[in-house]
C-alpha cells in the first residue's frame, strides 16, 4: 500500500462518518407520520456508511505487488470525471427520462472503459450488446429501488 492510499482511505472513512453522522442528526419528520423509508437523510446516511466501508477497503488492503496491475490510466480518469458531469448536470433534468439518461450512463461507461480491450479482441458488437443489457437491467433497478422503495419522483 501506498502513501497515498493510506491517506485517501483516512479521507474516504472520515468524510463518510461525517455524512452519516450528519444524516442521522436531520430532521426525522415523525409529528407529519412520514413514511420511515421516505425519511430525510436516509440515503445520504446509507451512502456515507457505503463510503466508510470502502475507505477502510482502501485502508487496510494488502500491499500493492510489482506483478499486480499499474494504478489507473489519466484518461480513465477523466473520462470518468466527464461521463459523471454529463449524466449529474448535462442530463438529469433537462427534460430526459431518468431511466433513459441512466441507462445512457451506464452503456457509455462500460463502452468507453471496454473499448481498448474489447477493440483488440474484435469483440465490440459483443460488448456493446452486454454493455446494453447490463445498461437496461442496472437503469431498471434503480429507477425501480427510488421509485417504489424510496418513493422519489424521478424526473
Amino acid at each position: 500500500m501506498t502513501g497515498t492510499d493510506r491517506r485517501f482511505g483516512i479521507f474516504w472513512v472520515l468524510l463518510g462518518v461525517a455524512i452519516t453522522a450528519e444524516s442521522w442528526r436531520m430532521d426525522r419528520l415523525e409529528q407529519q407520520h412520514i413514511n420511515p423509508w421516505t425519511v430525510p437523510g436516509l440515503v445520504p446516511g446509507l451512502l456515507g456508511a457505503v463510503i466508510v466501508v470502502f475507505g477502510l477497503v482502501l485502508l487496510l488492503r494488502r500491499p500493492v505487488a510489482a506483478e499486480d496491475p499499474p494504478a489507473a490510466e489519466p484518461w480513465r480518469v477523466a473520462a470518468a470525471i466527464a461521463i459523471t458531469l454529463v449524466f449529474g448536470v448535462g442530463v438529469v433534468g433537462s427534460g430526459v427520462p431518468f431511466w433513459l439518461a441512466a441507462a445512457g450512463f451506464v452503456f457509455s461507461a462500460i463502452m468507453i472503459f471496454e473499448w481498448p480491450e474489447r477493440r483488440a479482441a474484435g469483440t465490440l458488437a459483443r460488448g456493446a450488446v452486454n454493455a446494453a443489457l447490463i445498461a437496461a437491467g442496472a437503469s431498471a433497478a434503480v429507477t425501480l429501488t427510488f421509485q417504489n422503495l424510496f418513493l422519489v419522483r424521478l424526473p
